[in-house]
């Protein structure tokens, strides 16, 4: 059973990143690509939406008494497994743990086209992933 008050914490959080996100979803690529703030703010609200995300998944794997998921990309499998959401959508989040670790760990190689187009990719995905997921927690 997944720890409600952790989860609701972490949606919350993921809520609010969200929001902040939803900003910069009507910038032009041209604002967008003329902006230093705007490309980094995005940046690091694309990985801290991963990031909440997959640590809301690794505490529901975990809380089922399972062993931690391998890593980002297995945390979304695994808490797919756990009936949190379906595989198919598994399948298309779990790829966006593969963006983040490129903001995070290549920073110099970071596609600047990719982030821009992963705001309008990111948003209604994820927000399906909190609906998911509150979902689960209801009927849990």
């Amino acid at each position: 059973m997944v720890n409600r008050q952790v989860a609701e914490r972490k949606l919350s959080k993921l809520k609010g990143y969200l929001e902040e996100l939803s900003a910069y979803q009507d910038l032009s690529w041209d604002e967008y690509r003329a902006s230093f703030p705007h490309r980094r703010t995005v940046e690091r609200l694309l990985q801290l939406i991963v990031d909440v995300a997959v640590d809301i998944n690794t505490h529901a794997v975990v809380d089922a008494k399972e062993s931690p998921p391998a890593d980002s990309f297995d945390s979304f499998m695994r808490a797919a497994n756990l009936g949190m959401f379906p595989d198919e959508f598994a399948q298309k989040i779990a790829p966006s743990t593969g963006e983040r670790n490129i903001i995070v760990h290549e920073y110099e190689k970071i596609d600047d086209a990719l982030v821009y187009q992963s705001i309008r990719v990111a948003l209604p995905m994820y927000r399906q992933y909190l609906a998911f997921v509150r979902d689960f927690l209801e009927h849990q």
